[in-house]
């Protein structure tokens, strides 16, 4: 009879030792795939004289804003439009920054955005693409008027 108790005692303590390391290889393994999954923070692109002069070449055409307002009542703001690649160089990434002012014509906020780029195809020579951009939330004092956009980094070919 304690043979057995023993026995019992030994299968019982293998079975839970196992158990337990199934929990932490578990924790192990979703905190490494999970960190490593974590988006990593976007270069800047560059913006010096080559990439200035291109500027001209680049337009943006049939910009319109939307709102959207889910039944939580959460208001999602977009921006859509198209850029036009009317230069002889592919662009292979370019950043916008958008400026919402106040009525004083003060930034209210200023965000930077990839518009090509980031997994997206490059925008070839005489290419239109069209773009969205969302803003989650707008500061109370912007005046609704259209935000400002510049084109602030370009990844020429």
């Amino acid at each position: 009879m304690e043979q057995e108790d023993k026995s019992r005692l030994g299968v019982s303590f293998a079975v839970g030792l196992v158990i337990v390391l199934l929990i932490f290889g578990g924790f192990y393994f979703a905190m490494r795939f999970s960190s490593q999954s974590k988006p990593v923070a976007e270069q800047p692109l560059a913006f010096g004289a080559a990439e200035q002069a291109y500027v001209a070449n680049i337009d943006f055409e049939n910009l319109e804003m939307s709102a959207f307002e889910n039944m939580l009542h959460q208001k999602v703001t977009y921006l859509n439009g198209d850029i036009s690649n009317k230069g002889t160089r592919t662009i292979r990434a370019a950043d916008v920054t958008i400026e919402f002012y106040d009525p004083a014509h003060k930034v209210v906020l200023r965000e930077t955005r990839r518009i090509v780029g980031n997994g997206t195809r490059p925008l070839e020579s005489g290419e239109t693409r069209d773009f969205q951009i969302g803003f989650e939330t707008l500061p109370d004092g912007w005046d609704h008027k259209f935000p400002a956009i510049h084109l602030t980094g370009l990844d020429l070919e």
